[in-house]
C-alpha cells in the first residue's frame, strides 16, 4: 500500500515538474534563455516552483508529497541551527546539482536540480556557456534563499 502511495506521490511530482517546465517555455518569446543573476526572488521563484512540493512553502518539510516519502522531509530552515550556527552552502550546493545523493529518497529521487535547469536553458537553443551560466546562477539564487530563510 505504502507503494502504491510513493508511486501515486512521484507521478504528481513529475506532473508538477512538467508543469513548470511548460510555465517557463510559455513565459518565453522562443529566444534562448538568458541569466537572470543571483537574486532572492529568483531562488524564492524556483524554491517554490521545484522544491515546495516535498519541502513545503515554509521549507518546514510540511510539503504535500512529503507523506509519501519513506523518511521525514527535512526542515530547511534549520540547516545552519544544527550546523554549528553556519549555513552548510557547499553541502547544499552538492545536493541541489547532484552530486551528494538524498538518503530519504533512496537511489536519487530528488530530481537533480542542476541537470532540470540546464535541460530547461537547452530546449531555449542557449549554448553550452550561456546554459552553465544559468543553471549555476540559478543553484546560487537557491542558495541564497535557503540562506535568508534560516531560524536563529
Amino acid at each position: 500500500m505504502k507503494r502504491k502511495f510513493l508511486v501515486l506521490a512521484l507521478a504528481v511530482a513529475g506532473l508538477m515538474i512538467a508543469s513548470a517546465s511548460e510555465a517557463v517555455a510559455d513565459a518565453g518569446t522562443g529566444a534562448p534563455l538568458l541569466s537572470e543573476g543571483i537574486s532572492l526572488k529568483l531562488g524564492q521563484r524556483d524554491f517554490l516552483n521545484y522544491c515546495a512540493a516535498c519541502h513545503g512553502a515554509d521549507a518546514k518539510g510540511d510539503g504535500t508529497l512529503g507523506e509519501f516519502l519513506t523518511l521525514k522531509v527535512p526542515d530547511l530552515t534549520t540547516l545552519s541551527k544544527f550546523n554549528a550556527g553556519k549555513f552548510p552552502e557547499e553541502k547544499v550546493e552538492d545536493v541541489i546539482d547532484g552530486r551528494t545523493e538524498v538518503k530519504v529518497h533512496g537511489m536519487r529521487d530528488m530530481p537533480v536540480w542542476g541537470d532540470w535547469f540546464n535541460r530547461e536553458a537547452a530546449e531555449s537553443g542557449t549554448d553550452s556557456q550561456a546554459r552553465e551560466l544559468v543553471v549555476n546562477d540559478r543553484i546560487a539564487s537557491l542558495i541564497t534563499y535557503l540562506k535568508s530563510i534560516q531560524v536563529k
